[in-house]
Protein backbone atom coordinates (compact mmCIF):
# COMPACT_ATOMS: atom_id res chain seq x y z
CA UNK A 1 0.00 0.00 0.00
CA UNK A 2 1.30 3.46 -0.89
CA UNK A 3 1.26 5.96 1.95
CA UNK A 4 -0.58 9.18 1.09
CA UNK A 5 1.28 12.42 1.70
CA UNK A 6 0.13 15.99 1.29
CA UNK A 7 2.23 19.12 1.58
CA UNK A 8 1.67 20.65 5.02
CA UNK A 9 0.79 24.06 3.65
CA UNK A 10 -1.51 22.51 1.05
CA UNK A 11 -3.24 20.65 3.86
CA UNK A 12 -3.74 23.81 5.92
CA UNK A 13 -5.06 25.71 2.92
CA UNK A 14 -7.43 22.93 1.90
CA UNK A 15 -8.74 22.05 5.33
CA UNK A 16 -8.95 25.48 6.92
CA UNK A 17 -10.94 25.19 10.12
CA UNK A 18 -12.96 22.21 8.93
CA UNK A 19 -13.49 19.14 11.05
CA UNK A 20 -11.01 16.38 10.33
CA UNK A 21 -11.30 12.68 9.72
CA UNK A 22 -9.09 9.97 11.17
CA UNK A 23 -6.81 10.21 8.12
CA UNK A 24 -4.91 13.31 9.23
CA UNK A 25 -4.65 15.23 12.53
CA UNK A 26 -6.54 18.50 12.79
CA UNK A 27 -4.14 21.38 13.37
CA UNK A 28 -7.14 23.78 13.43
CA UNK A 29 -5.34 26.41 11.41
CA UNK A 30 -7.01 28.91 9.13
CA UNK A 31 -5.48 29.37 5.70
CA UNK A 32 -4.22 32.87 6.48
CA UNK A 33 -2.44 31.83 9.66
CA UNK A 34 1.30 31.43 9.65
CA UNK A 35 1.86 28.00 11.16
CA UNK A 36 5.15 26.34 12.01
CA UNK A 37 5.10 22.53 12.14
CA UNK A 38 7.71 20.52 14.04
CA UNK A 39 7.76 16.87 15.07
CA UNK A 40 8.41 14.75 18.15
CA UNK A 41 8.96 11.00 18.28
CA UNK A 42 6.34 10.20 20.90
CA UNK A 43 4.15 11.61 23.64
CA UNK A 44 6.33 13.39 26.22
CA UNK A 45 6.20 12.02 29.77
CA UNK A 46 5.52 15.56 31.00
CA UNK A 47 5.33 19.13 29.74
CA UNK A 48 7.10 20.42 32.85
CA UNK A 49 10.85 20.78 32.28
CA UNK A 50 11.21 21.50 35.98
CA UNK A 51 10.63 17.80 36.65
CA UNK A 52 12.53 16.04 33.87
CA UNK A 53 15.29 16.46 31.29
CA UNK A 54 13.55 14.12 28.84
CA UNK A 55 14.32 15.15 25.26
CA UNK A 56 10.65 14.89 24.28
CA UNK A 57 9.68 17.18 27.16
CA UNK A 58 12.44 19.66 26.37
CA UNK A 59 11.45 19.82 22.71
CA UNK A 60 7.70 20.19 23.17
CA UNK A 61 7.53 22.29 26.36
CA UNK A 62 10.32 24.85 25.85
CA UNK A 63 8.14 27.17 23.71
CA UNK A 64 5.82 27.77 26.67
CA UNK A 65 8.46 28.77 29.19
CA UNK A 66 11.06 31.39 29.99
CA UNK A 67 14.27 31.13 32.01
CA UNK A 68 15.97 33.72 34.19
CA UNK A 69 18.71 33.88 31.56
CA UNK A 70 19.42 32.06 28.31
CA UNK A 71 22.65 30.81 26.83
CA UNK A 72 23.45 31.88 23.28
CA UNK A 73 25.04 29.62 20.68
CA UNK A 74 28.46 30.18 22.26
CA UNK A 75 27.18 29.33 25.74
CA UNK A 76 27.24 32.92 27.02
CA UNK A 77 24.38 34.19 29.24
CA UNK A 78 21.89 36.67 27.82
CA UNK A 79 18.77 38.20 29.37
CA UNK A 80 15.43 36.42 29.49
CA UNK A 81 13.25 37.02 32.56
CA UNK A 82 16.25 38.61 34.28
CA UNK A 83 17.48 41.80 32.65
CA UNK A 84 20.70 41.88 34.64
CA UNK A 85 22.59 39.85 37.20
CA UNK A 86 25.73 40.06 39.27
CA UNK A 87 27.90 37.74 41.35
CA UNK A 88 29.35 38.86 44.68
CA UNK A 89 33.12 39.14 45.00
CA UNK A 90 33.26 36.06 47.21
CA UNK A 91 31.19 34.02 44.72
CA UNK A 92 28.55 33.22 47.34
CA UNK A 93 25.65 35.40 46.15
CA UNK A 94 23.89 35.77 42.79
CA UNK A 95 21.50 38.70 42.40
CA UNK A 96 19.01 38.84 39.52
CA UNK A 97 16.99 41.91 38.54
CA UNK A 98 13.77 40.75 36.89
CA UNK A 99 11.81 42.28 34.03
CA UNK A 100 8.86 44.43 35.08
CA UNK A 101 5.41 43.87 33.63
CA UNK A 102 5.78 40.19 32.71
CA UNK A 103 2.59 38.12 33.00
CA UNK A 104 1.86 34.43 32.99
CA UNK A 105 -0.29 33.04 30.21
CA UNK A 106 -3.31 33.21 32.54
CA UNK A 107 -2.76 36.95 33.06
CA UNK A 108 -1.32 36.89 36.57
CA UNK A 109 1.95 38.80 37.17
CA UNK A 110 5.33 37.08 37.29
CA UNK A 111 7.33 38.05 40.38
CA UNK A 112 10.36 36.97 42.34
CA UNK A 113 8.04 34.84 44.49
CA UNK A 114 7.48 32.60 41.46
CA UNK A 115 11.23 32.30 40.91
CA UNK A 116 11.81 31.43 44.57
CA UNK A 117 9.05 28.82 44.48
CA UNK A 118 10.40 27.28 41.28
CA UNK A 119 13.94 26.99 42.61
CA UNK A 120 13.02 25.65 46.04
CA UNK A 121 10.44 23.13 44.82
CA UNK A 122 11.59 22.08 41.36
CA UNK A 123 15.06 23.10 40.20
CA UNK A 124 16.90 22.46 43.47
CA UNK A 125 14.96 19.29 44.32
CA UNK A 126 13.64 17.50 41.25
CA UNK A 127 15.23 18.68 37.98
CA UNK A 128 17.80 15.94 37.19
CA UNK A 129 20.52 18.30 35.92
CA UNK A 130 19.60 21.56 37.64
CA UNK A 131 19.46 20.24 41.19
CA UNK A 132 23.20 19.51 41.22
CA UNK A 133 23.81 23.26 40.93
CA UNK A 134 22.13 23.78 44.32
CA UNK A 135 24.09 21.37 46.52
CA UNK A 136 25.43 24.30 48.55
CA UNK A 137 22.33 26.52 48.40
CA UNK A 138 21.87 28.38 51.69
CA UNK A 139 18.84 30.55 50.92
CA UNK A 140 16.64 32.12 48.27
CA UNK A 141 15.72 35.72 49.05
CA UNK A 142 13.19 38.09 47.47
CA UNK A 143 13.86 41.66 48.73
CA UNK A 144 11.12 42.90 46.38
CA UNK A 145 8.96 41.63 43.53
CA UNK A 146 11.68 42.18 40.95
CA UNK A 147 14.79 41.07 42.84
CA UNK A 148 15.99 37.52 43.44
CA UNK A 149 19.06 36.66 45.51
CA UNK A 150 20.59 33.19 45.70
CA UNK A 151 23.06 32.58 48.51
CA UNK A 152 25.44 29.62 48.67
CA UNK A 153 27.69 28.25 51.40
CA UNK A 154 30.46 27.56 48.86
CA UNK A 155 31.50 29.37 45.66
CA UNK A 156 29.52 28.05 42.69
CA UNK A 157 31.45 29.38 39.70
CA UNK A 158 29.91 27.12 36.98
CA UNK A 159 26.38 28.11 38.05
CA UNK A 160 25.63 30.47 35.15
CA UNK A 161 26.62 27.79 32.64
CA UNK A 162 23.97 25.33 33.86
CA UNK A 163 20.72 26.24 32.07
CA UNK A 164 18.45 23.94 34.09
CA UNK A 165 19.64 25.74 37.24
CA UNK A 166 17.75 28.92 36.38
CA UNK A 167 14.77 27.71 34.47
CA UNK A 168 12.21 27.24 33.37
CA UNK A 169 10.30 29.46 35.74
CA UNK A 170 6.95 28.06 36.90
CA UNK A 171 3.88 29.86 38.33
CA UNK A 172 3.55 29.49 42.09
CA UNK A 173 -0.21 29.96 41.98
CA UNK A 174 -0.60 26.99 39.62
CA UNK A 175 1.70 24.49 41.35
CA UNK A 176 1.71 25.37 45.06
CA UNK A 177 0.03 22.80 47.37
CA UNK A 178 -0.60 20.35 44.51
CA UNK A 179 0.65 16.90 43.58
CA UNK A 180 3.12 17.80 40.84
CA UNK A 181 2.68 14.54 38.91
CA UNK A 182 -1.13 14.65 38.86
CA UNK A 183 -1.56 18.42 38.47
CA UNK A 184 -3.36 18.84 35.11
CA UNK A 185 -0.86 21.53 34.13
CA UNK A 186 1.81 18.84 33.91
CA UNK A 187 0.34 18.30 30.43
CA UNK A 188 -1.07 21.81 29.90
CA UNK A 189 1.75 24.22 30.70
CA UNK A 190 1.28 27.76 31.95
CA UNK A 191 4.40 29.83 31.38
CA UNK A 192 5.62 33.27 30.35
CA UNK A 193 7.08 32.11 27.03
CA UNK A 194 6.34 33.17 23.48
CA UNK A 195 3.76 30.44 22.97
CA UNK A 196 0.53 29.71 24.88
CA UNK A 197 -0.58 26.14 25.22
CA UNK A 198 -3.75 25.46 23.20
CA UNK A 199 -4.31 21.73 22.78
CA UNK A 200 -2.78 18.32 23.32
CA UNK A 201 -4.16 15.34 21.40
CA UNK A 202 -2.50 12.24 22.80
CA UNK A 203 -0.67 10.38 20.05
CA UNK A 204 -1.39 13.10 17.47
CA UNK A 205 -0.20 16.62 18.20
CA UNK A 206 0.59 19.39 20.67
CA UNK A 207 -0.53 22.85 19.59
CA UNK A 208 0.50 26.32 20.78
CA UNK A 209 -0.76 29.75 19.75
CA UNK A 210 1.04 33.05 19.75
CA UNK A 211 1.35 34.79 23.12
CA UNK A 212 0.14 38.27 22.28
CA UNK A 213 1.50 39.55 25.62
CA UNK A 214 5.00 38.11 25.31
CA UNK A 215 7.50 40.42 26.98
CA UNK A 216 9.70 40.70 23.86
CA UNK A 217 7.60 42.87 21.58
CA UNK A 218 6.96 41.55 18.10
CA UNK A 219 7.80 37.96 18.94
CA UNK A 220 6.80 35.34 18.03
CA UNK A 221 6.47 35.95 14.32
CA UNK A 222 4.33 32.91 13.52
CA UNK A 223 0.73 32.58 14.68
CA UNK A 224 0.73 28.93 15.59
CA UNK A 225 3.21 26.21 16.48
CA UNK A 226 2.36 22.53 16.12
CA UNK A 227 4.34 19.47 17.19
CA UNK A 228 3.15 16.40 15.34
CA UNK A 229 3.62 13.16 17.28
CA UNK A 230 4.99 10.54 14.90
CA UNK A 231 6.45 7.34 16.38
CA UNK A 232 7.80 5.93 13.12
CA UNK A 233 11.24 7.23 12.07
CA UNK A 234 10.77 6.44 8.37
CA UNK A 235 7.48 8.33 8.35
CA UNK A 236 9.15 11.34 9.99
CA UNK A 237 11.85 11.44 7.32
CA UNK A 238 9.25 11.11 4.57
CA UNK A 239 7.08 13.82 6.10
CA UNK A 240 9.97 16.28 6.14
CA UNK A 241 11.01 15.35 2.63
CA UNK A 242 7.44 15.81 1.36
CA UNK A 243 6.97 19.21 2.97
CA UNK A 244 4.61 18.18 5.79
CA UNK A 245 7.13 19.30 8.43
CA UNK A 246 9.12 22.53 8.63
CA UNK A 247 11.75 21.23 11.03
CA UNK A 248 13.08 17.97 12.46
CA UNK A 249 15.77 17.17 15.00
CA UNK A 250 18.55 14.69 14.30
CA UNK A 251 17.17 12.34 16.95
CA UNK A 252 13.85 12.23 15.12
CA UNK A 253 15.13 10.64 11.94
CA UNK A 254 17.67 7.94 11.06
CA UNK A 255 21.11 9.54 11.18
CA UNK A 256 21.93 7.97 7.84
CA UNK A 257 19.09 10.03 6.27
CA UNK A 258 20.60 13.36 7.35
CA UNK A 259 23.10 13.85 4.45
CA UNK A 260 20.37 13.26 1.87
CA UNK A 261 17.79 15.49 3.54
CA UNK A 262 20.12 18.40 4.29
CA UNK A 263 21.22 18.40 0.62
CA UNK A 264 17.65 19.09 -0.54
CA UNK A 265 16.99 22.54 -2.05
CA UNK A 266 15.61 25.00 0.50
CA UNK A 267 16.83 22.95 3.48
CA UNK A 268 19.43 24.07 6.02
CA UNK A 269 20.93 22.37 9.06
CA UNK A 270 22.32 23.39 12.43
CA UNK A 271 24.20 21.37 15.03
CA UNK A 272 23.54 21.54 18.75
CA UNK A 273 26.33 23.26 20.68
CA UNK A 274 25.44 21.56 23.97
CA UNK A 275 28.65 20.20 25.51
CA UNK A 276 28.90 16.48 26.13
CA UNK A 277 25.83 14.95 24.50
CA UNK A 278 26.30 11.19 24.51
CA UNK A 279 24.54 7.88 24.01
CA UNK A 280 25.18 6.26 27.37
CA UNK A 281 24.80 2.61 28.38
CA UNK A 282 23.88 2.31 32.07
CA UNK A 283 24.52 -1.11 33.65
CA UNK A 284 22.34 -2.31 36.53
CA UNK A 285 24.86 -3.28 39.22
CA UNK A 286 22.09 -4.83 41.33
CA UNK A 287 21.30 -7.35 38.59
CA UNK A 288 22.91 -10.80 38.80
CA UNK A 289 26.24 -11.12 36.99
CA UNK A 290 26.51 -7.37 36.39
CA UNK A 291 27.40 -6.81 40.03
CA UNK A 292 30.87 -8.17 39.13
CA UNK A 293 33.37 -5.70 37.67
CA UNK A 294 34.98 -8.21 35.22
CA UNK A 295 31.54 -8.79 33.66
CA UNK A 296 30.98 -5.08 33.12
CA UNK A 297 34.49 -4.70 31.67
CA UNK A 298 33.77 -7.66 29.37
CA UNK A 299 30.69 -5.86 28.01
CA UNK A 300 32.76 -2.87 26.92
CA UNK A 301 35.36 -5.13 25.28
CA UNK A 302 32.63 -7.11 23.51
CA UNK A 303 30.70 -4.23 21.89
CA UNK A 304 32.04 -2.81 18.63
CA UNK A 305 31.51 0.88 19.37
CA UNK A 306 33.65 1.94 16.39
CA UNK A 307 31.31 0.08 14.02
CA UNK A 308 28.32 1.79 15.60
CA UNK A 309 29.89 5.22 15.17
CA UNK A 310 30.88 4.63 11.56
CA UNK A 311 27.74 2.90 10.32
CA UNK A 312 24.88 4.16 12.49
CA UNK A 313 25.95 7.72 13.40
CA UNK A 314 28.33 8.58 10.55
CA UNK A 315 30.03 11.96 10.70
CA UNK A 316 28.31 13.15 13.88
CA UNK A 317 29.77 10.85 16.54
CA UNK A 318 33.07 10.43 18.35
CA UNK A 319 34.72 7.89 20.59
CA UNK A 320 34.22 8.38 24.29
CA UNK A 321 36.75 6.98 26.77
CA UNK A 322 35.72 7.42 30.39
CA UNK A 323 32.76 9.20 31.99
CA UNK A 324 33.57 12.72 30.71
CA UNK A 325 33.35 13.84 27.10
CA UNK A 326 36.71 14.40 25.34
CA UNK A 327 36.35 18.16 24.73
CA UNK A 328 35.87 18.97 28.41
CA UNK A 329 38.80 20.85 29.98
CA UNK A 330 38.53 18.33 32.83
CA UNK A 331 38.90 15.29 30.57
CA UNK A 332 41.73 12.90 31.54
CA UNK A 333 43.59 12.07 28.34
CA UNK A 334 45.64 9.25 29.85
CA UNK A 335 42.70 6.89 30.11
CA UNK A 336 43.12 3.73 28.02
CA UNK A 337 40.16 2.51 25.99
CA UNK A 338 38.73 -0.99 26.22
CA UNK A 339 39.64 -2.38 22.82
CA UNK A 340 37.04 -4.31 20.87
CA UNK A 341 38.10 -7.90 21.57
CA UNK A 342 35.92 -10.98 21.96
CA UNK A 343 38.96 -12.85 23.27
CA UNK A 344 39.47 -10.39 26.13
CA UNK A 345 35.75 -10.36 26.88
CA UNK A 346 35.62 -14.16 26.97
CA UNK A 347 38.63 -14.32 29.28
CA UNK A 348 37.05 -11.86 31.72
CA UNK A 349 33.77 -13.75 31.74
CA UNK A 350 35.55 -17.03 32.40
CA UNK A 351 37.51 -15.34 35.20
CA UNK A 352 34.26 -14.05 36.71
CA UNK A 353 32.95 -17.63 36.96
CA UNK A 354 30.33 -17.69 34.20
CA UNK A 355 31.07 -20.65 31.90
CA UNK A 356 29.10 -21.27 28.73
CA UNK A 357 26.15 -23.64 28.93
CA UNK A 358 25.40 -26.46 26.53
CA UNK A 359 23.97 -24.00 24.01
CA UNK A 360 26.98 -21.70 24.35
CA UNK A 361 25.13 -19.11 26.45
CA UNK A 362 26.49 -17.80 29.75
CA UNK A 363 23.60 -15.53 30.76
CA UNK A 364 21.18 -12.94 29.35
CA UNK A 365 21.32 -9.16 29.06
CA UNK A 366 18.00 -7.31 29.13
CA UNK A 367 18.62 -4.20 27.02
CA UNK A 368 15.99 -1.49 27.48
CA UNK A 369 15.51 1.70 25.49
CA UNK A 370 12.79 4.13 24.45
CA UNK A 371 11.04 3.34 21.19
CA UNK A 372 11.27 7.02 20.26
CA UNK A 373 15.01 6.51 19.65
CA UNK A 374 15.22 4.48 16.42
CA UNK A 375 19.00 4.75 16.46
CA UNK A 376 19.10 2.39 19.44
CA UNK A 377 17.22 -0.25 17.44
CA UNK A 378 20.23 -0.44 15.15
CA UNK A 379 22.69 -0.31 18.04
CA UNK A 380 20.85 -3.26 19.59
CA UNK A 381 21.19 -5.28 16.38
CA UNK A 382 24.96 -4.78 16.41
CA UNK A 383 25.24 -5.49 20.12
CA UNK A 384 23.19 -8.69 19.81
CA UNK A 385 25.74 -10.12 17.41
CA UNK A 386 28.70 -8.83 19.43
CA UNK A 387 27.43 -10.27 22.72
CA UNK A 388 26.44 -13.61 21.18
CA UNK A 389 30.12 -14.05 20.30
CA UNK A 390 30.97 -14.04 24.01
CA UNK A 391 28.02 -16.13 25.20
CA UNK A 392 25.64 -13.38 26.29
CA UNK A 393 22.08 -13.52 24.94
CA UNK A 394 20.66 -10.05 24.37
CA UNK A 395 16.96 -9.67 25.17
CA UNK A 396 15.68 -6.55 23.40
CA UNK A 397 13.22 -4.45 25.44
CA UNK A 398 12.14 -1.41 23.39
CA UNK A 399 9.36 0.33 25.34
CA UNK A 400 7.37 3.53 25.26
CA UNK A 401 9.05 6.37 27.24
CA UNK A 402 6.72 6.18 30.21
CA UNK A 403 7.23 2.41 30.45
CA UNK A 404 11.01 2.87 30.43
CA UNK A 405 10.70 5.39 33.23
CA UNK A 406 8.52 3.08 35.34
CA UNK A 407 9.98 -0.35 34.58
CA UNK A 408 13.54 0.77 34.03
CA UNK A 409 14.51 3.87 35.97
CA UNK A 410 12.11 3.32 38.86
CA UNK A 411 11.66 -0.47 39.14
CA UNK A 412 15.12 -1.48 37.88
CA UNK A 413 13.81 -4.22 35.54
CA UNK A 414 16.84 -4.03 33.23
CA UNK A 415 20.44 -5.08 32.87
CA UNK A 416 21.35 -2.17 30.58
CA UNK A 417 19.53 0.99 29.49
CA UNK A 418 20.75 3.05 26.54
CA UNK A 419 19.65 6.67 26.34
CA UNK A 420 20.79 10.11 25.29
CA UNK A 421 22.38 12.09 28.13
CA UNK A 422 23.60 15.65 28.51
CA UNK A 423 26.88 15.26 30.41
CA UNK A 424 27.79 18.96 30.37
CA UNK A 425 28.17 21.82 30.36
CA UNK A 426 30.16 21.09 33.53
CA UNK A 427 30.57 17.49 34.77
CA UNK A 428 29.42 18.56 38.25
CA UNK A 429 25.92 18.80 36.81
CA UNK A 430 25.65 16.46 33.84
CA UNK A 431 28.09 13.68 34.79
CA UNK A 432 28.23 13.42 38.59
CA UNK A 433 24.50 12.66 38.81
CA UNK A 434 25.15 9.26 37.19
CA UNK A 435 27.80 8.13 39.69
CA UNK A 436 27.34 9.79 43.10
CA UNK A 437 25.66 7.32 45.47
CA UNK A 438 23.70 10.21 47.02
CA UNK A 439 21.85 10.36 43.70
CA UNK A 440 20.55 6.77 43.79
CA UNK A 441 16.84 7.45 43.49
CA UNK A 442 13.81 5.85 41.83
CA UNK A 443 13.79 8.50 39.13
CA UNK A 444 15.09 8.85 35.58
CA UNK A 445 18.47 10.37 34.70
CA UNK A 446 19.97 9.76 38.14
CA UNK A 447 22.42 7.09 39.39
CA UNK A 448 20.28 4.33 37.90
CA UNK A 449 23.23 1.90 37.86
CA UNK A 450 23.13 1.98 41.69
CA UNK A 451 26.88 2.53 41.66
CA UNK A 452 28.34 2.91 45.13
CA UNK A 453 31.96 3.90 45.68
CA UNK A 454 32.77 5.91 48.83
CA UNK A 455 36.06 7.14 47.37
CA UNK A 456 34.30 8.53 44.30
CA UNK A 457 31.66 10.22 46.47
CA UNK A 458 34.40 11.88 48.55
CA UNK A 459 36.33 12.98 45.48
CA UNK A 460 33.22 14.61 43.98
CA UNK A 461 32.81 16.56 47.21
CA UNK A 462 36.52 17.45 47.43
CA UNK A 463 36.77 18.88 43.92
CA UNK A 464 33.94 21.30 44.64
CA UNK A 465 36.14 22.88 47.30
CA UNK A 466 39.26 23.07 45.12
CA UNK A 467 40.70 26.59 45.02
CA UNK A 468 42.34 26.29 41.59
CA UNK A 469 41.52 24.64 38.29
CA UNK A 470 44.71 22.57 38.52
CA UNK A 471 43.63 21.14 41.87
CA UNK A 472 40.14 20.40 40.57
CA UNK A 473 41.56 18.77 37.44
CA UNK A 474 43.80 16.50 39.50
CA UNK A 475 40.83 15.27 41.52
CA UNK A 476 38.70 14.78 38.44
CA UNK A 477 41.51 12.76 36.83
CA UNK A 478 41.30 10.31 39.71
CA UNK A 479 37.48 10.22 39.52
CA UNK A 480 37.70 9.25 35.86
CA UNK A 481 40.32 6.55 36.53
CA UNK A 482 38.16 4.86 39.14
CA UNK A 483 34.87 5.06 37.23
CA UNK A 484 36.42 3.85 33.97
CA UNK A 485 37.84 0.85 35.81
CA UNK A 486 34.52 0.11 37.58
CA UNK A 487 32.42 0.84 34.44
CA UNK A 488 28.94 1.16 35.98
CA UNK A 489 28.15 2.92 32.71
CA UNK A 490 29.95 3.73 29.48
CA UNK A 491 29.54 5.97 26.49
CA UNK A 492 28.52 4.20 23.32
CA UNK A 493 29.63 7.44 21.71
CA UNK A 494 29.55 11.20 22.03
CA UNK A 495 27.40 12.75 19.32
CA UNK A 496 26.04 16.02 17.99
CA UNK A 497 22.32 16.40 17.50
CA UNK A 498 21.63 17.93 14.10
CA UNK A 499 18.56 19.97 13.26
CA UNK A 500 17.09 20.31 9.78
CA UNK A 501 14.70 23.06 8.78
CA UNK A 502 13.13 24.44 5.63
CA UNK A 503 15.05 27.69 5.30
CA UNK A 504 12.87 28.66 2.35
CA UNK A 505 9.98 28.82 4.83
CA UNK A 506 11.50 29.67 8.23
CA UNK A 507 14.63 31.41 9.51
CA UNK A 508 15.90 32.38 12.96
CA UNK A 509 15.87 28.91 14.49
CA UNK A 510 18.41 26.79 16.37
CA UNK A 511 20.72 29.64 17.41
CA UNK A 512 20.72 28.83 21.15
CA UNK A 513 23.22 26.56 22.92
CA UNK A 514 20.79 23.64 23.13
CA UNK A 515 18.91 23.24 19.89
CA UNK A 516 16.70 20.52 21.35
CA UNK A 517 15.24 23.22 23.61
CA UNK A 518 14.40 25.59 20.73
CA UNK A 519 11.58 27.94 21.73
CA UNK A 520 10.79 29.17 18.19
CA UNK A 521 10.25 32.66 19.64
CA UNK A 522 12.65 34.14 17.08
CA UNK A 523 11.53 31.96 14.17
CA UNK A 524 10.57 34.17 11.22
CA UNK A 525 8.74 33.38 8.00
CA UNK A 526 11.29 33.42 5.20
CA UNK A 527 8.92 35.06 2.75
Amino acid sequence: MTEFHVDRRQFLALMGGAAVTTVLPDFSAAADKKTLVAVVEGDPPSLNIGMTSSIQTLMTASPAYSWLIRLDGAGKPEPDLALEWKVSDDGLAYTFKLRPGVTWHDGKPFTSADAKFTIENFLAKIQPIGKNAYVYLASVETPDDLTLVLRFTQPNSPFLSVPFAYGPMLPKHVWEDTNFTTNPHDKAPVGTGAWKFAEYKIGESIRYVKNENYFIKGQPYFDELVFRIMPDAVSRSAAFENGELDTVSGNSIPYTDIPRLEAMPGVSSAGSTYAGTAWMALINMDSGPYAKKPVRQALVHAIDRAFIRKNILPGISWNMVGPIWPDSPLYYKNLVDYEFSADKANALLDQAGFPRGADGTRFELRLMWQTVFPVVNRMADVMKQNLAAVGIKLIAMPLEPQAVIQRGYINGEFDMIIGSYALGPDPDYGTERLYNSANIKPAPFTNNSHYRNPEVDKLFADQKLATSFADRKKIYDRIQEIIWDDVPAFGVCEYQAKMLFRSDYVTGVYDFWNSLGETFARAKPAK
